[in-house]
């Protein structure tokens, strides 16, 4: 992947995608699209980005996480957090027995635990949105 890859992706695959699905009455709210800080993705003032934007007719921006935020990491957020906690209620008493607790809490997790993490995830992105990408936010949860 790099920046031109990336670029290129989001002119003929994104922007079109958002067009199409996007709601007429809504045509004048502002589109955000939030992406990590990894050095390939392109740069929110990217020339080329915004001229394809320009061309939608819509109000879209890029917006850039934090950086290396746990919170905006799905398996971080919930998934590693909920087996980590459920490894620390079993004793262990060496590495060898902590490797087979992890092991088992792992195979018999109740994924419906995690069905709402995606809901969770998208409350922490508002919130970083509301405080301009820092890393300044408050968690929702």
């Amino acid at each position: 992947m790099t920046r031109d890859v990336s670029r290129t992706y989001h002119s003929t695959k994104i922007l079109p995608a958002i067009v199409a699905k996007w709601l007429r009455e809504a045509r004048g709210e502002t589109i955000w699209i939030q992406q990590d800080n990894a050095r390939t993705h392109i740069e929110p003032n990217d020339e080329a980005f915004c001229l394809a934007v320009r061309q939608t007719g819509l109000d879209i921006h890029i917006f850039n996480q934090p950086a290396n935020s746990p919170d905006l990491n799905v398996l971080d957020l919930s998934f590693f957090t909920s087996l980590q906690i459920k490894t620390f209620l079993t004793n262990s008493k060496n590495m060898d027995e902590l490797i087979q607790n992890v092991q088992r809490e792992f195979s018999t997790y109740d994924e419906s635990k995690i069905r709402n993490v995606f809901l969770t995830l998208q409350g922490c992105m508002i919130e970083v949105m509301k405080k301009g990408g820092g890393n300044g936010y408050r968690s929702p949860i």
